[in-house]
């Protein structure tokens, strides 16, 4: 069944740099055809609540926007081949620009993922661990619109014809007007840990890849030696088909669920699942599953044992349910705020009824969400402290002026222009990156006060009033 995707995969691998098809990783198919999931949830970096944008999930089928280790280990199905891995794999959706007639899902075709062990020789890695209980990590940058020059997750992508010829770039490719095989893109995940929790405001701050010469958690840089896991590799590959005919060679007709039309902003992430000792087993110094990009039911049954082994009948009716409403299909705009964004400058999270006001820090893509609804409560506070003490001068002023018959409150009270510095409740002072400005500028007017105050008492309050 699986023998043209073998064929796929292997002139795919061929091509790789310094990749090679044996050693000491191995690797499997999720099903074939569309993601377990399609939902507006990021249950690492949005925990808990909406996610800004739209997301493609494979795995354990108890996601959930708020999903733990603990829920996972009770999914009771995975899209994965190896029943005992109910961790989640999640990526952006992909949509085809359809010129003007909406916005159009592309549908998946499968996943193929990579746990390799190995050091840069291609030799096994000493003392690999397995992840811990919800541990979470991302890799790529969802606002980059630009070629990385570092790319260490090695992200391209490749238009495969129906002849297996290719055309790849760091971003979507053109120069086609089909793909027959699929178009595809890749990422590894870092593999260095430096023993803390995924920070939603940083992601990719508690990971980093391996740079160093030596075997093992030596090859971690300094500072992410806590301990080195499996390096998380994915093809991923969609079904373009039905858009063959409908662009030109020029054209670039692909956007990212964020609203990249770069394919440079690709990502993805992952939330450990993998039942207790069936990963640190698999990686073992002695004994470890090395059948490499190879790996068939038979090698699976040999590594892990028949009964941890799905078939595709297990796999193609492995669901999860939608936690919020149905956004998939057909759109006129990318759900949530996310208005197309070229570069080459990264692109901007958006707020507002009309998606175009940033957001000044994350946590949401709209003004229900914590940053944003932070924001609002501190303005509507100033609002409410500035009107108090406007009353407060216009009785003061009014308590001199007895017979100040031309006296005008609301002038008085424009005259002020108060500029205060606002931070959103759920974010760090310390953090100089979220804070926000908020100016209340009134046009300038004049205040016309005839009083039969003393002289120099008048005098005095006129002066501390224009200061």
């Amino acid at each position: 069944m699986h023998s043209n995707i073998f064929a796929v995969t292997a002139a795919l691998a061929a091509t790789a740099a310094a990749f090679d098809c044996n050693g000491p990783y191995f690797s499997f198919y999720n099903r074939r055809g569309p993601a377990m999931s399609s939902q507006r949830l990021d249950p690492a970096l949005f925990p808990g609540q909406q996610s800004p944008h739209m997301h493609d999930f494979d795995g354990g089928n108890a996601l959930s926007a708020d999903v733990t280790y603990e829920s996972l280990q009770d999914s009771g199905c995975t899209t994965a081949r190896i029943k005992p891995d109910k961790s989640l794999y999640w990526r952006p959706a992909l949509y085809w620009n359809g010129n003007g007639t909406g916005l159009y899902p592309v549908p998946n075709s499968f996943l193929k993922i990579y746990y390799k062990f190995g050091d840069s020789d291609n030799t096994k890695a000493k003392n690999i661990s397995e992840f811990p209980e919800d541990f979470a990590m991302m890799a790529g940058d969802p606002f980059r619109r630009s070629e990385d020059p570092e790319n260490k997750a090695g992200i391209d992508w490749t238009c495969i014809a129906e002849d297996y010829s290719r055309i790849t770039a760091k971003g979507f490719p053109t120069g086609f007007t089909s793909c027959g095989q699929g178009l595809t893109t890749q990422l590894t995940f870092p593999a260095c840990w430096n023993g803390e929790k995924l920070d939603p405001k940083n992601p990719n701050a508690h990971m980093a890849y391996p740079t160093n010469s030596g075997s093992g958690v030596e090859a971690c840089p300094e500072g992410f030696q806590a301990a080195r896991f499996p390096s998380i590799f994915i093809e991923f590959w969609w079904d373009v088909k039905v858009f063959d005919g409908q662009y030109s060679a020029n054209d670039n007709p692909w956007v990212l669920a964020q609203g990249d039309p770069t394919g440079h902003g690709f990502h993805a992430d992952f939330r450990n699942g993998w039942a207790k000792g069936v990963l640190a087993k698999a990686t073992s110094d002695d004994g470890y599953c090395n059948c490499g990009c190879g790996c068939g039911d038979d090698q699976m049954r040999e590594c892990f044992g028949a009964e941890n082994v799905n078939d595709d009948a297990d796999i193609s009716t492995c669901a999860a349910k939608s936690a919020l409403a149905n956004e998939t299909g057909v759109v006129e705009k990318l759900p949530g705020c996310n208005p197309i964004q070229d570069g080459p400058g990264e692109a901007k999270a958006m707020s507002g009824p009309d998606c175009t006001a940033d957001v000044p820090a994350p946590g949401g893509d709209d003004a229900s969400t914590p940053a944003t609804s932070a924001v609002a409560s501190q303005i509507s506070s100033i609002a409410s402290e500035a009107s108090s003490a406007i009353s407060s001068i216009v009785a003061g002023v009014s308590s001199i002026v007895a017979s100040a018959e031309d006296v005008q409150p609301t002038a008085v009270s424009d005259y002020l222009s108060p500029t205060v510095s606002v931070l959103p409740a759920n974010v760090d002072s310390s953090d100089c990156a979220y804070a926000t400005t908020v100016t209340v500028t009134p046009p300038p007017v004049t205040v016309t006060v005839t009083a039969s105050a003393r002289r120099h008492y008048a005098a005095h309050r006129r002066h501390g009033r224009h200061n």
